[in-house]
């Protein structure tokens, strides 16, 4: 959270500096205001990638990963499953995003379908955990394959 202050912290002065020099004409070379110009929008972006780096790290601090079971209920069927946390994380991520997908528990399972209408009944993780999994780089769904449906 440090870094990110400091780079909030620098991008205010590169603000204050560019309007100083664009309300005073005159007094900095065309190059030096073009140079501020173009790095303020990095300094900005850096400046929120570390933010959501810092609030996801807090976010997963109280996250205690366990594997959940849960039953998927797709057009009148019941599949039931036990999945890793990962897994969870990534049903969740489906149906939130309503993405039509079949997913594997296992390798060599049967796929079970995740629809529109599907309900999931099971502790999944919450969406906040989940999108910081995502901004940290850990969510990976390799047994969630996406469906197209013909309409």
């Amino acid at each position: 959270m440090l870094l990110s202050a400091v780079y909030l912290v620098i991008t205010a002065l590169a603000v204050l500096l560019l309007l100083a020099f664009l309300l005073r004409g005159g007094v900095a070379r065309p190059m030096t205001v073009w140079g501020l110009s173009a790095l303020l929008p990095l300094l900005a972006a850096l400046s929120v990638a570390l933010t959501s780096q810092a609030r996801a790290t807090q976010t997963l601090a109280s996250y205690h990963p366990q594997s959940v079971p849960v039953v998927v209920e797709t057009a009148g069927e019941q599949y039931d499953a036990v999945l890793s946390a990962r897994q969870a994380a990534c049903l969740e991520r489906a149906k939130r995003l309503q993405i039509d997908t079949d997913f594997r528990a296992e390798k060599d399972s049967e796929p079970i379908p995740l629809r529109k209408g599907s309900q999931v009944t099971g502790e999944l993780p919450t969406q906040a955990v989940v999108e910081a999994l995502g901004v940290k780089g850990q969510l990976n769904c390799p047994e969630f394959r996406h469906v197209v449906t013909k309409k």
